[in-house]
């Protein structure tokens, strides 16, 4: 079962018709579980953030988990969290729940859009490094 697969075409469905069906969910819940759960759940407390730089057009994903803040880099489905180390390198899992929050706000068109200039770039970033490096 391709997971990436199956997100994408739920996604570009919500997408397409802002409409979140009972039917996706449940197709969503038997393919990943508590994750789906989890992720869902992170959408609707309002935890995923889209930074929006200008006048480069650079954008930083940022989930907030159990804690702290995680990034999510959706165009090659990569996370900073343990989860992602630990379950999706060594293909236990394909994606983590971070992951699937941020692809469901997009498609849902609800995540916190914060937009700065380029000049505060490195100041996001570098924070979300800093977090990942004491752990």
């Amino acid at each position: 079962m391709n997971e990436n697969k199956i997100l994408k075409v739920a996604c570009q469905e919500i997408g397409r018709t802002r409409i979140f069906s009972e039917d996706q969910k449940q197709t969503l819940t038997t393919v990943f579980q508590k994750r789906f759960q989890q992720a869902l759940g992170l959408v609707e407390a309002g935890k995923v953030r889209k930074y929006q730089f200008s006048p480069s057009g650079r954008t930083v994903w940022v989930v907030t988990g159990r804690g702290r803040d995680y990034q999510v880099l959706p165009d090659s489905l990569f996370c900073t969290c343990d989860d992602y180390y630990f379950r999706v390198m060594e293909h236990k899992k394909q994606l983590c729940y971070h992951i699937i929050a941020q692809q469901l706000s997009e498609a849902m068109g609800k995540q916190n859009i914060t937009e700065m200039s380029d000049s505060r770039y490195q100041e996001v970033t570098s924070k979300l490094t800093t977090i990942a490096a004491r752990e």
